[in-house]
């Protein structure tokens, strides 16, 4: 028992030595200085282009009334055409 328990803790150290510095690695690969020093209020490409919560709401069925995004053609609640 003592001898499985010596291996586990074998195998557990070997993992933490190789791992971690894979893991370091692999992140500054990705850019992981430059995504901590960029500012949170510059948006990245992606959420740049995603309509603001507003411009969802602000659209809305003009049967039902509730509120629809811009690019559906058909309103989810009642089934009337948006075009």
């Amino acid at each position: 028992m003592m001898m499985g328990v010596g291996l586990l803790m074998m195998l557990l150290f070997l993992l933490v030595l190789v791992g971690v510095p894979v893991l370091i690695i692999v992140w500054a690969a990705k850019g992981g200085l430059k995504a901590l020093s960029r500012p949170r209020s510059q948006a990245t490409g992606s959420e740049a282009q995603q309509p603001s919560s507003r411009a969802i709401e602000a659209r809305r069925c003009p049967t039902c009334g509730r509120p629809v995004q811009v690019g559906w053609n058909v309103c989810p609640s009642c089934g009337a055409a948006l075009t």
